[in-house]
């Protein structure tokens, strides 16, 4: 999967974690432009991008991705390590 691919599927998964379709995910995307973006649904989004991707992401990872830009670049390094 390419970058633009993997960044389609995570809209996907965003807008299911947070209930709201309407949501526009761009890489610049944070938890600061979304109401309910809080730590509970920051650990169910990373829950859930480690499920679709089959990857595990670390503590550090976790608690230094703030943008979606930040999950894509983690989950494409994670990716490529698979491959």
């Amino acid at each position: 999967m390419n970058r633009k691919e993997v960044l389609e599927k995570m809209a996907e998964i965003c807008k299911d974690v947070f209930e709201d379709e309407s949501l526009i995910i761009t890489e610049e995307l944070s938890a600061a432009d979304v109401e309910d973006w809080d730590s509970l649904a920051h650990m169910s989004l990373v829950n859930e991008l480690g499920k679709t991707f089959g990857v595990t992401f670390t503590l550090e990872e976790v608690a230094e991705c703030t943008r979606i830009g930040d999950l894509l670049d983690a989950l494409m390094n994670h990716l490529s390590l698979t491959q």
